[in-house]
């Protein structure tokens, strides 16, 4: 299946002033090399060796959701299962008509009603072998006890029989039931599990992925006249995709049968997350050196129960190198090198931050002896 990426409607370079938070537009200057590559292969190992300089931005952190649990019922269910088939996420969050808040609040108690869904299935085996019967019996109260404790932890009283119910609901459809394993799967452990209390609290938080991209396509194009005054001045778009998994970090109940009172924070690949976002990269050029600036917006937005949800991305260039200058047969090519800061947002919390250093090549004239003393 092709990836779907979000529809993110572009915000145009005079609205941008209205978007807050983004970091202001700021000129970058560089300067060729004054010593020619020896040829295109050194031109192409200058520009790696840029690229490879670039560090990996620190991500803001996103706050913890403070988790409210869901009755869970096959409808409910139905709707983690749908985000989790999807590979646009945040785009299908949105057409589930769910927020932060209730989608948190349905992967808690999907999470949950499968945990006590397999030690159900382990007492109904000890029970069936007939040994220890009361010991077996104990212990399940236990457990049972532990499960309506977790469901307190995260706002929700339950009764022992709405426990079975949230169980028959999820088992209800065997899609449903699939996804929910496959998000339990996932789950990578952030600790070694804490006691489950009466003061237990429970909270989520979506997890950025923080990264650089090393893209190893160029930009090209000619300028007859670089080293011809005035300066050189004009824009191109740089487009910018990427897919990644879109993650929780949620704590919630981690019981075993001799443990049931605990919880664990882990983090659970809920689904894919695919954005494209471009940028309007203005330049002024010689052939002795180059300004480059440039930032891009796109949006789409839903209003859920009177909550706005938004995803967003921004692309903002924060870096221009000179990187190679090659006399060639008809002029010189030249390279530069332009990193920019990828983020992407969903509801207010960043789910992608990616530095992109990429490079540009511009085919001209060679500068005149002395010109760029």
């Amino acid at each position: 299946m092709p990836t779907r990426y979000m529809r993110l409607e572009a915000v145009s370079p005079e609205e941008l002033r209205k978007i807050r938070g983004l970091p202001p537009t700021k000129e970058h200057k560089a300067t060729f090399p004054k010593r020619a590559a020896a040829g295109a292969a050194d031109a192409r190992s200058a520009l790696k060796r840029w690229q490879e300089t670039q560090p990996v931005p620190t991500p803001p952190r996103n706050p913890e959701e403070a988790i409210q649990a869901v009755r869970l019922t096959r409808a409910q269910a139905a709707k983690l299962r749908a985000v989790a088939d999807s590979d646009a996420a945040p785009a299908e969050i949105l057409n589930q008509k769910l927020n932060p808040k209730n989608l948190f609040g349905t992967l808690y108690s999907a999470l949950t009603t499968y945990e006590y869904m397999q030690l159900q299935a382990e007492y109904k085996r000890r029970t069936a072998t007939g040994r220890a019967a009361a010991e077996t019996e104990r212990q399940w109260q236990q457990i049972v006890s532990a499960a309506q404790a977790a469901y307190a932890a995260a706002g929700l009283k339950v009764r022992p029989a709405d426990l079975d119910q949230f169980v028959k609901q999820l088992t209800a459809s065997a899609a449903n039931l699939n996804a929910v394993v496959r998000i339990a799967g996932s789950a990578a452990a952030a600790d070694r599990g804490t006691a489950l209390t009466p003061n237990t609290k429970v909270s989520a938080s979506f997890v950025a992925v923080a990264e650089k991209v090393i893209d190893l396509s160029t930009i090209t194009f000619p300028i007859p006249g670089l080293c011809d005054k005035p300066i050189k001045e004009g824009s191109f778009t740089k487009h910018f995709s990427k897919s990644v998994s879109l993650s929780v970090k949620i704590k919630y109940w981690c019981p075993t049968w001799t443990n049931p009172f605990r919880t664990c924070t882990k983090t659970v690949t809920l689904a894919g997350v695919s954005f494209t976002v471009g940028v309007n990269v203005g330049y002024k050029i010689t052939c002795c050196g180059a300004t480059a600036w440039g930032q891009g917006y796109a949006q789409a937005c839903a209003t859920i129960v009177g909550i706005s949800v938004c995803a967003s991305c921004s692309a903002t260039i924060v870096g221009v190198a000179g990187v190679s200058r090659t006399p060639v047969a008809s002029g010189c090519i030249y390279g530069l090198g332009i990193n920019a800061v990828l983020q992407c947002k969903f509801a207010g919390a960043t789910i992608l931050y990616l530095s992109w250093p990429f490079g540009w090549t511009v085919t001209g004239p060679c500068p005149p002896a002395g010109a760029c003393a």
